[in-house]
């Protein structure tokens, strides 16, 4: 058996009762943090939980597949993933590979940024179009379907959830999010941001210093510095037509 395992946003303590059991279980336990970051030592403390030796992969080990699945053919096999389970395409081909070797597979879900972060926002699900990656600018790659993404939203009044890139383990910093978001501007001249536009930037959503911050751009920058407005991981949402609930609740709970 095969088990995916999602253990949610922050720690050990986001964790399912059913994940913890499900390691428990397993011969062979194997965690990957690449497409999320989790609290440091937070693979130890599940180490600890399930008295199981656990094994970081790095990502080409994951999307190589062949250790994994090999491990599995031999013994009941767990990998353990940041969030949910579900939401990287790597994830996807996994189980696919696994079920292609004849293998039983089980996915545990775990919490979503995706699903946290639009709750801790107070946004409607049903107002959000499609979700994006903000990925990091280099000299010869400079991609801009973000901006795409979120223009083509904006224009149907609805919210964009906006991921940032993460190189080498280090999270995107939250100005520089936002540099990026007004770069994009001047190379596409949509007329999507400005220093006035109003997004909600997240910061640590799940854990003990979670925080939500709504405002201008151009006065978000001047708060990042000296971590008023958290610590990474960040997201942000770029708000569309704000119903007046949504509103309130923005008012009310975010900095």
């Amino acid at each position: 058996m095969f088990y995916l395992i999602g253990i949610g946003l922050w720690n050990e303590k986001s964790a399912s009762l059913q994940a913890i059991e499900a390691i428990k279980k397993c011969e062979t336990v194997f965690a990957e943090t690449y497409t999320n970051r989790m609290e440091e030592g937070t693979i130890l403390e599940i180490s600890k939980l399930t008295g199981k030796k656990i094994v970081y992969l790095p990502r080409e080990r994951v999307e190589e597949e062949k250790e994994i699945v090999a491990a599995a053919k031999k013994g009941d096999t767990a990998l353990i993933v940041p969030g949910d389970a579900m939401m990287a395409t790597t994830h996807v081909s996994l189980l696919l590979s696994c079920r292609k070797a004849g293998l039983e597979t089980k996915v545990i879900h775990g919490t979503s940024i995706i699903t946290a972060a639009i709750g801790a926002a107070g946004l409607q699900i049903y107002k959000f179009g499609r979700t994006t990656t903000l990925v990091s600018w280099s000299e010869k790659y400079r991609p801009t379907s973000t901006y795409d993404a979120i223009r083509e939203n904006f224009d149907r009044g609805l919210h964009t959830m906006v991921l940032l890139d993460i190189v080498e383990g280090k999270p995107m910093e939250a100005k520089q999010a936002l540099e990026l978001l007004l770069e994009m501007e001047k190379a596409k001249k949509g007329k999507v941001f400005s220093e006035k536009t109003e997004i909600v930037l997240l910061s640590r959503i799940g854990g003990e210093e979670q925080k939500v911050s709504f405002g201008e751009i151009g006065k978000l920058m001047k708060n990042v510095k000296g971590a008023k407005m958290g610590e990474p991981p960040f997201c942000i949402i770029v708000p569309g037509k704000l119903h007046f609930l949504e509103q309130e609740f923005l008012a009310a709970f975010s900095s």
